[in-house]
């Protein structure tokens, strides 16, 4: 984590939180992660590590059309390989996330919705684990 951002106390504290809502309702779910270390911080405290963690879902800079293309593309096709019985939990950069659904996220906000054939999400709702 040399150089980057890692999880305030505040940050901590919220993936706890996450991790206890998920485990109180029996789920377990499939891992996705940035490499970034406030994401792999997060999937480990809230899910205890991701099952998948992958370069290219590093954070994109919001004017970067190209690259932003290219995440869509490999977060979805990730999506797509994984959908299923399993839920998918995706730990990632709000202006990732925010491109991959078209929804804007609050904090402390998760998405829910449904992964295509093609990987694409269809955002059902929004839960509110408050940071």
């Amino acid at each position: 984590c040399k150089g980057e951002l890692v999880l305030s106390a505040r940050g901590k504290a919220h993936a706890k939180r996450i991790g206890a809502r998920f485990a109180a309702h029996g789920i377990r779910p499939t891992v996705v992660s940035s490499p970034m270390c406030r994401c792999l911080q997060t999937a480990e405290i809230a899910f205890g590590g991701a099952q998948i963690v992958d370069p290219d879902l590093r954070q994109v800079a919001d004017a970067h059309s190209g690259q932003l293309r290219a995440h869509n593309a490999k977060a979805q096709a990730i999506l797509a390989r994984n959908r299923g019985a399993t839920p998918i939990v995706i730990v990632s950069h709000r202006p990732n996330i925010d491109q991959l659904t078209m929804e804007l996220l609050d904090d402390g906000e998760l998405l829910v919705g449904t992964i295509t054939e093609t990987g694409e999400v269809e955002v059902e709702g929004k839960i509110v684990i408050e940071p």
